[in-house]
């Protein structure tokens, strides 16, 4: 993922020249909190180990014909439009056909997907979509609430407090009273 180091070098002196410009630190202070923060980003958005086909390299057959619920999984990602956090929890209902994968995979799979810039309305999606054509599901169904640095920053006094966005298919899209019991189970 890295790319030219001097690209790195201009945008490092450039945050610090804003930040000791903006601040009472000196430039040599903003320098270190540049290099602290592109580090952090950097991190975050660096490719992992675990790509989807390795989250998903153990799946179990089951006979399960009922939903299955994942309440709470925490996230944290990075707003494509601001480069700022978002956060809060995913929910998550799958109705099995014939493949399941382990608790923890879904956690594993949440935290691969956020590690990009993205949208809220883009990551409820893409867990969605990733979890059907992985396990092949009767249907998915996927809620995230989420808290924005972006919104808060701008207008602290009007700041939204949570964002919810959700997304299906199959059963979950066709079936209103399906849904509708995804979200009790949710709550």
């Amino acid at each position: 993922m890295k790319k030219n180091t001097e690209e790195k070098i201009d945008v490092k002196e450039a945050l610090a020249a804003f930040l000791s410009d903006n601040s009472n630190k000196s430039i040599e202070e903003t320098k270190n909190i540049s290099e602290r923060f592109l580090k952090q980003i950097e991190m975050k958005l660096e490719d992992k180990d675990n790509d989807i086909n390795f989250i998903f390299s153990e799946l179990d057959s089951v006979d399960h014909n009922q939903p299955i619920y994942f309440k709470q999984l925490p996230f944290i990602s990075l707003c494509e439009h601001h480069l700022l956090p978002f956060f809060g929890f995913v929910d998550i209902a799958i109705f099995p056909s014939q493949k399941i994968a382990g608790f923890s995979k879904f956690a594993d799979l949440i935290e691969h997907l956020s590690n990009e810039l993205t949208l809220q309305e883009k990551l409820t999606e893409t867990i969605v979509n990733t979890i059907n054509g992985v396990l092949e599901c009767e249907g998915v169904f996927a809620r995230i609430k989420a808290k924005h640095l972006c919104s808060d920053m701008i207008n602290p006094k009007n700041s939204i407090s949570d964002i919810i966005t959700t997304y299906s298919t199959g059963l979950y899209e066709l079936d209103y009273s399906l849904r509708s019991e995804a979200i009790l189970n949710l709550n």
